[in-house]
C-alpha cells in the first residue's frame, strides 16, 4: 500500500517539540525524515524525564518513525554532507532562532541555490522577521502574549496555561500544514519556498473565534466563574463533581427547554426553568444562567454530589443533555471508543524494548499512516544515510575518525 508522502525526503534539524511534531506528521504519512543531531548527546529532549530504559517518553512522543544522522554540522566536512543531502531532498526544516541556520551555511539563500525545488521551513518563536525575530520563543511565553491565558482559569483567580504544551504541538501541527502546501504548491511551479511558522500565531490563532469577535465588535471574553468552561455561557456549560470524587462536564445547551431538562435528569425540583431570567435568548443564543451562576451553580452542585459520575451521566443522557466525563490518563486508555481508534501503538525499540505510543488521530481510507521505526538513537542510521551519498567504508571511518560523523554504533 502506498503512502501519502511516500518519496518525499527532509532532512530535520528540529529540536524538543514544536518542530518535532511537524516533521513527525510527515513521517507517518509516510515522509523518509532524517534527524540532524549532535554526535552524542542528539536532541535536547532526549534527556527529558521520565526516562524509560533509557529512552525519554517526551522524545519517543516526537520522534517515531523517523532516521538519525549525528554529524558534526560545524566543520566543513559535515556542512558538505548536509549539501549532499539537500541536493536529494525536498525539505529541511528547523526551529532555531531566526540566523541561526544562515550562519550554519543552511538558510534559504543558500541551499535554493544547490537545489531550486527545496522548501525550507522554519519553525520560532516570532516569526522570520519583525521586532521580536531575535528573541527566544516558549511555549508559555506565546499562550501568555497570544490571548489564551487571559480566557483560561476562573474569574477570581490567576490567568491559567492550559495543562499542556498545546502552543507546540499545534504549531507543529501548523508547520506540517504549511510543509504541505509548499510541496503541493511546487507540485504546479517546479520551486521551492520558505516556509514560516511560528509559536506567537499559532496562539493568536487558537481562540479564533473570540479574537474575531473582538476584532469586529469589541467583544471580551473573561475568565468564566467557578467551574465554568467559558464566559458566553452559563453554569449549563461547565464542571461539576460527582459523590465519587469524580468529574464530567456538561453541556446543557442546544436543545429545547435547556435548563427544564437538566432539572428532571438531576431531580432538581425549582421554577426556575420556568423563569424568563433562565431561558435562552430570544435570537435563540444558549447563554442560559450568564451573571447568575451564583444563584444556579450551588443548586446544580449539590444535585450532582447526590448522584456517582455514571449514574449521573445516564441521567442526562435519558434527556438528551450532552455530558461526559473528565478522564485522568488512566481512564482515557481504557475507553472503548480509544481503543478502537488504534489510539494506542506499540513498537519494538532497540534499547527500551516495547514501547506504547500516542497513535495517529487522523485516518486516511487508501493512504494511512503507519508506525515503521521506532524513535531512533542518536546516529542509528549513520551509515545507512551515508550510503546513500555513496561514502565508502573507509571513508565513513575517516569520518567518524576525525569526530565528523558520530561512532554511537560501534560503541559496546
Amino acid at each position: 500500500m502506498s503512502m501519502a508522502y511516500e518519496g518525499i525526503r527532509i532532512i530535520d534539524f528540529t529540536l524538543l517539540e514544536q518542530g518535532p511534531v511537524g516533521t513527525q506528521v510527515l513521517a507517518d504519512f509516510g515522509a523518509e525524515v532524517i534527524k540532524i543531531e549532535r554526535i552524542d548527546v542528539g536532541d535536547i529532549l532526549r534527556g527529558n524525564r521520565p526516562i524509560v530504559n533509557g529512552v525519554s517518553t517526551f522524545f519517543a512522543a516526537c520522534n517515531r518513525n523517523k532516521k538519525s544522522l549525528s554529524v558534526n554540522v560545524k566543520t566543513p566536512e559535515g556542512k558538505e554532507i548536509i549539501y549532499k543531502l539537500v541536493k536529494m531532498s525536498d525539505v529541511v526544516a528547523s526551529n532555531f532562532r531566526p540566523g541561526v541556520m544562515e550562519r550554519l551555511g543552511f538558510g534559504w539563500e543558500e541551499l535554493s541555490k544547490i537545489n531550486p525545488r527545496i522548501i525550507c521551513a522554519y519553525a520560532s518563536g516570532y516569526g522570520q522577521t519583525g521586532p521580536y525575530r531575535d528573541r527566544r520563543g516558549q511555549d508559555l511565553i506565546a499562550q501568555a502574549m497570544g490571548g489564551l491565558m487571559a480566557i483560561t482559569g476562573e474569574r477570581n483567580g490567576p490567568p491559567t496555561a492550559a495543562g499542556t504544551f498545546v502552543a507546540d504541538f499545534v504549531g507543529g501541527m501548523l508547520l506540517a500544514q504549511g510543509i504541505m502546501a509548499a510541496l503541493a504548491a511546487r507540485e504546479r511551479t517546479g520551486k521551492g519556498q520558505v516556509v514560516d511558522s511560528c509559536l506567537l500565531n499559532t496562539v493568536v490563532t487558537l481562540p479564533i473565534g473570540e479574537a474575531t469577535s473582538y476584532l469586529n465588535a469589541g467583544q471580551t471574553y473573561p475568565r468564566p466563574y467557578h467551574g465554568g468552561c467559558h464566559s458566553a455561557f452559563g453554569p449549563l456549560y461547565a464542571t461539576y463533581q460527582t459523590k465519587d470524587g469524580k468529574w464530567l462536564v456538561i453541556v446543557g445547551t442546544y436543545v429545547d427547554k435547556e435548563l427544564k431538562r437538566v432539572f428532571t435528569a438531576l431531580g432538581v425540583e425549582s421554577d426556575l426553568p420556568d423563569d424568563p431570567r433562565f431561558q435562552a435568548s430570544a435570537d435563540g443564543w444558549p447563554d442560559i444562567g450568564v451573571g447568575r451562576e451564583a444563584e444556579l451553580r450551588p443548586m446544580l452542585e449539590k444535585a450532582f454530589s447526590r448522584m456517582t459520575r455514571e449514574e449521573a451521566l445516564h441521567r442526562l443522557e435519558e434527556q438528551d443533555i450532552l455530558a461526559a466525563p473528565v478522564y485522568e490518563h488512566s481512564e482515557v486508555f481504557s475507553d472503548p471508543q480509544i481503543l478502537h481508534n488504534e489510539m494506542i501503538q506499540v513498537i519494538e525499540h532497540p534499547v527500551a524494548g516495547s514501547l506504547k505510543l500516542v497513535g495517529v488521530p487522523v485516518k486516511l481510507s487508501e493512504t494511512p499512516a503507519t508506525l515503521r521505526l521506532p524513535p531512533p538513537t542518536v546516529g542509528q542510521h549513520n551509515e545507512e544515510i551515508l550510503a546513500l551519498l555513496d561514502y565508502t567504508g573507509e571513508q565513513l571511518r575517516q569520518l567518524q575518525q576525525g569526530g565528523i560523523i558520530g561512532s554511537e554504533n560501534l560503541k559496546g
